[in-house]
């Protein structure tokens, strides 16, 4: 389903928009957008998201920028999100967004309303029709007119055994439905081999084609970009995917047909963890005299437990790669999201931009089980032995102020890894034995966490 508010514009004026820079922004929305149906799902069945605050820095403080609550009824589903924007000092209100389900848990309305002080007045409404399958098949958007709905835009999807085959775009005019234009899918052993746009003048009109040629494994190693001119098909762009390291590492290489004949344009390396999680992306572009040129990097992290957990996106600049922006999530001690962060990297150091704080409550049924699980905790070290580097991980039960310190077996103190406060939730911290041309000896290592009234020391031991 489509975003429906308007939300806190993102400003790459001065980025070029490369292939997975979309991506990038697309995750930004969603979290700063997060005022949609995802707002009140239940993160691990046994927690509700209620409320979500964006805020923004300014002036060295963090100054509210919107508010989203989300309301549940007896059976813990969200029936309506309501979301208010800081104004002189106080919450002023926005949007409403009412949810009507059917028999099968199925959302088959969202109407919008907007405030107009002192009334909530009819926005837009949006009505969800359904297959066997609970895929949606027909989405219709409607906008209040006075006194009663009417028609504007709808979206029909066909599934062919449980499959998208076509996608069909249509604007109401006036008494009946109008073709704007639509994408048909064309699979081979479930594999899509062909996307084919088509825009709507009296007849339908090719504009652009996609095919997708796959290995024997399923993997897709070429696809080509076709724009229809002069009754005909004409190449545009062609990428090839190579995969090494068991899929893990996946090279893109983009190229553009110019008087007859391909030529570089982009070189675009992804590198997946063992859960196929993305760990780092690469962009590099095509220079006619020196080759492949770094352009763009991504460094993305994941929790233990596959979460994503930071994302930090950098530049090439004078031979280095250059921060540019960071993006963190902070989780509590069940796993859930309680504050996602986005920084930027100004003056050598991160500066806060926006972050948004999550709030939960307990499904009653529950709440007593959970409360019991409560703890602190800090885990071993892994890898252990390590060499040159080891992740600790720790938990907290509340906000705190929190140290995390290495010492030797002669009890000497030789780093900190963590002196400050932090809020409830799950942590990992990175160790590394070797920094510049300083470097730990071999030998037993204690690393103990305090914080509050909890102290716990744990041994790891450094193999070179």
């Amino acid at each position: 389903m489509r975003p429906r508010l308007v939300v806190f514009l993102i400003l790459f004026c001065t980025i070029q928009i490369f292939p997975q820079q979309e991506d990038f922004q697309k995750f930004i929305e969603n979290k700063l957008n997060s005022r949609t149906l995802t707002t009140y799902e239940k993160v691990n069945s046994e927690f509700l998201l209620t409320q979500s605050i964006e805020q923004e820095w300014i002036i060295s403080a963090w100054q509210n920028v919107s508010r989203s609550t989300t309301s549940y009824d007896s059976s813990s589903t969200g029936y309506l999100i309501t979301t208010e924007i800081w104004d002189n000092n106080q919450w002023v209100n926005e949007s409403q967004f009412w949810y009507v389900y059917d028999e099968n848990d199925l959302v088959t309305e969202e109407l919008v309303k907007a405030w107009v002080d002192p009334n909530w007045v009819n926005s837009e409404r949006y009505l969800y029709e359904y297959d066997s399958n609970d895929n949606v098949t027909v989405e219709t958007i409607q906008s209040w007119a006075a006194t009663e709905w009417v028609n504007s835009n709808r979206y029909i999807y066909t599934f062919v055994n449980n499959v998208l085959t076509e996608e069909l775009y249509q604007q109401w005019n006036a008494s009946d439905w109008s073709n704007v234009d639509r994408y048909q899918y064309t699979y081979v052993n479930n594999n899509l081999t062909e996307t084919l746009f088509q825009q709507f003048n009296s007849a339908w009109d090719n504009v652009e084609l996609i095919q997708n040629f796959y290995d024997n494994q399923n993997n897709i190693i070429e696809t080509l970009n076709n724009r229809w001119e002069s009754g005909g098909w004409f190449l545009e762009e062609r990428n090839t995917h190579q995969y090494s390291n068991g899929n893990l590492t996946v090279v893109t290489m983009q190229e553009g047909w110019i008087d007859t004949t391909w030529t570089n344009i982009g070189l675009y390396t992804k590198n997946y963890n063992s859960n196929n999680f993305l760990i780092e992306y690469i962009s590099q572009y095509w220079h006619s005299l020196n080759g492949w040129i770094n352009q763009q990097r991504w460094v993305i992290t994941p929790t233990t437990d596959n979460k994503f957990l930071e994302w930090v996106t950098q530049f090439w600049q004078n031979n280095n790669w250059e921060n540019f922006s960071r993006l963190k999530s902070t989780y509590d001690v069940f796993g859930n999201e309680i504050v996602w962060a986005w920084e930027m990297w100004e003056n050598s150091a991160w500066q806060n931009h926006v972050q948004i704080l999550f709030s939960y409550t307990l499904v009653s049924s529950v709440e007593e089980d959970l409360l019991n699980k409560l703890n602190y905790s800090l885990s071993q070290n892994y890898p252990n032995p390590f060499n040159p580097n080891t992740v600790i991980s720790y938990q907290l039960l509340v906000s705190g102020d929190v140290t995390l310190k290495i010492y030797d077996v002669l009890g000497n103190e030789i780093a900190t890894l963590v002196n400050e406060f932090k809020p409830a939730g799950k942590y990992e911290v990175d160790f590394q034995s070797a920094v510049g041309n300083s470097q730990f000896a071999s030998g037993v290592y204690f690393y103990q966490l305090k914080t509050g009234n909890y102290l716990e020391t744990k041994k790891m031991i450094l193999l070179r």
